[in-house]
């Protein structure tokens, strides 16, 4: 047959370098003091602590893509991982659903997470 490898080999640990990738953490955050005008709600998705640095974030209101969006540069967590953060202005409305969709190649296909009025603790 084939040559196999050697039993030594195939059993050693792990060496504890850096990981192939990283999966972020996502998480939405809503905050209501837009200086530029104050009816409207600032939607903040959070991606932080993934590797490596390639990463696609886009934001949706009801499934539709929004194309005004802020991106903060890539920032270096203290160890080797990224943070970064993408933001929407917007005035949501009762029904809406926002989604930040995020593509990484730590997941296997994108990850959304979704927020909506509801989820705002004074309504």
């Amino acid at each position: 047959g084939s040559p196999s490898l050697p039993k030594s080999l195939t059993s050693l640990p792990h060496l504890p370098c850096l990981p192939p990738t990283v999966q972020p953490k996502v998480k939405i955050t809503p905050t209501d003091n837009v200086e530029s005008s104050p009816h409207n709600t600032l939607l903040i998705c959070t991606v932080n602590r993934f590797f490596p640095a390639g990463i696609e974030i886009k934001w949706f209101r009801n499934g539709k893509e929004e194309p005004k969006v802020w991106t903060t540069d890539l920032i270096r967590n203290g160890d080797w991982t990224f943070h970064i953060e993408v933001m929407l202005e917007t005035n949501p409305e009762r029904g809406d659903v926002y989604t930040c969709q995020v593509e990484h190649a730590s997941f296997e296909g994108p990850v959304t997470v979704q927020w909506d009025l509801s989820l705002l603790s004074n309504i």
